[in-house]
């Protein structure tokens, strides 16, 4: 059998010894196996047909030059994805949009957190390459053009050609909405406010990052991560869903007019705040790259009176989310005349998550991977951030509404990389959303279903007022029984999306 395959690959010959071209042969073999098994199962493409594909397109590539040459080149580029897929699976729009939002700050803690195995994964597939690349020639000039035809049949619809025009579609895709943001931040808000009867002298909205749901203990997690929040008098919601499954494709379409798909970036819950007559303050300690780098800044651009701790990119530097209670104090002691609407855009449990601790402790031993008992501690630090900013409201003597909420969830498990981004999974869109008041006394659990595409609606009625476009609903008006997400690429069901384990 295997003197058949000498024969055909060319290497055995009568001039040369078996043993010589048995060593010729796996000399090429050797990568190529190395090849097919490594790079499709790392990039998300897990059924063996990829792999034997992966090795079929390789040999006919040893035929002609031009096929040689652009597959090597190829499968080098597709390597360089290894560290992603390892840990995230197959590319998708969430994750390309995301890297070309990425700063230097977010690559680093990206390299320190990809595993040992994904970087040893990497470098034997490149090594592969490249062993193959300088073995596996082997032109065939008689029957040059069939093997290139026979390649080019074989790659019509292959894993690599398909991960190959979807990140150039995503890639595309992503600069245009990154493109329409400074587009859509020049064009006018069109609310009317149709009635006006505020409830509130304070409605501060502290917009959370990366906070799962199903590992407060505020909702039934059994390490007590949110010893405030346990019994704090307020309104806790069970069932709130994000929108979609990171911070770029989330908070646009929970801060402003969207259908889920599309969204309306001039029509932010800050232009509709400051319609209906609040002051608006937009205090960051994410980073702030340029006014129309995210639809968080250009959202933000909307308020009269804007702080950004970092001048750059999110982590620019090392302040506190704590600081942002400083400016919200501010806020509240030297505007008596005004009502006032703040939005606080905390850095949170953002991965790295043991960095977002600072002095914190973190109070949890529950797993062998620090970086899970990081993660709780983060959200123990949430629960003080959040009691902290009710004091300051509470001992102001006014009267407030205070609401929070995460932008998206997060994948957590005990695996190399236990703190993750992901869209395929309820606890990837599961959060939290809280709301406390002047006029609120009991702690108070609601399992009502809202989607965060209607926490525009939930904050007119919070804060008392409605307008044209978005009708002000209450909890029980805002109800959805079916609700969608963004997975990135298109509106699915959150019923049907996996329950991940909860590491307990």
């Amino acid at each position: 059998m295997f003197g058949k395959l000498l024969h055909l690959s060319g290497v055995f010959s009568r001039t040369e010894s078996k043993t010589t071209a048995i060593k010729r042969a796996l000399s090429w073999i050797t990568p190529v196996i190395i090849i097919s098994l490594i790079i499709p199962l790392n990039m998300g493409y897990n059924g063996i047909s990829s792999c034997i594909v992966t090795f079929v397109t390789l040999y006919l590539s040893r035929k002609n030059p031009l096929t040689f040459y652009f597959s090597c080149t190829a499968l080098l580029c597709l390597s360089l994805y290894i560290p992603v897929g390892y840990s995230f699976g197959k590319i998708s729009y969430a994750y390309v949009v995301s890297a070309l939002q990425t700063n230097s700050g977010e690559f680093l803690e990206f390299l320190r957190g990809t595993s040992l195995n994904a970087w040893l994964l990497t470098i034997s597939a490149i090594l592969a390459i490249y062993l193959f690349a300088r073995n596996g020639q082997d032109f065939d000039k008689k029957y040059r053009t069939i093997y290139l035809i026979a390649f080019i049949l074989i790659n019509l619809n292959a894993w690599p050609k398909r991960m190959l025009t979807a990140t150039a579609a995503y890639a595309q895709q992503a600069n245009s909405a990154l493109a329409g943001l400074e587009q859509n931040s020049n064009v006018p808000d069109n609310f009317q406010i149709i009635s006006n009867h505020k409830k509130y002298k304070n409605v501060v909205v502290v917009i959370g990052e990366s906070v799962a749901r199903d590992y407060l203990s505020v909702y039934g997690y059994p390490h007590n991560t949110t010893p405030w929040l346990n019994t704090a008098p307020g309104y806790f919601y069970t069932h709130y869903i994000s929108a979609a499954p990171n911070t770029f494709l989330s908070l646009s379409r929970t801060l402003t007019i969207s259908d889920g798909v599309k969204t309306e970036e001039n029509n932010s819950i800050v232009a509709l705040a400051k319609k209906a007559g609040f002051s608006t303050h937009w205090i960051s300690n994410q980073g702030f790259l340029g006014e129309y780098d995210t639809p968080a800044t250009v959202i933000a651009s909307k308020a009269q009176h804007k702080v950004f701790f970092k001048k750059g990119d999110y982590n620019t530097n090392s302040t506190d989310d704590m600081a942002l209670l400083g400016e919200l104090q501010r806020v509240v002691k030297n505007n008596d005349n005004a009502h006032n609407a703040v939005f606080l855009h905390m850095i949170g449990s953002h991965p790295d998550t043991c960095s977002r601790l600072n002095d914190f402790p973190v109070n949890f031993n529950i797993s062998h991977q620090q970086k899970l008992n990081c993660y709780l501690a983060t959200l123990q630090k949430l629960d003080a951030f959040l009691e902290h900013a009710h004091q300051i409201l509470e001992q102001r003597g006014e009267s407030y509404a205070l609401i929070y909420f995460s932008d998206h969830g997060m994948t957590v498990d005990e695996s190399e990389r236990p703190v993750r981004h992901g869209a395929d999974a309820r606890q990837n869109f599961n959060v939290p959303l809280f709301v406390f008041t002047s006029d609120t006394k009991k702690h108070i659990t609601d399992d009502t279903p809202i989607s965060a595409r209607k926490f525009m609606s939930l904050f007119e009625w919070i804060a008392g007022f409605d307008s044209d476009k978005v009708p002000a609903l209450s909890p029980g008006e805002a109800a959805e029984r079916d609700i969608t997400v963004f997975n990135g690429e298109h509106l699915v069901p959150y019923d049907e999306l996996k329950e991940n384990a909860i590491v307990q």
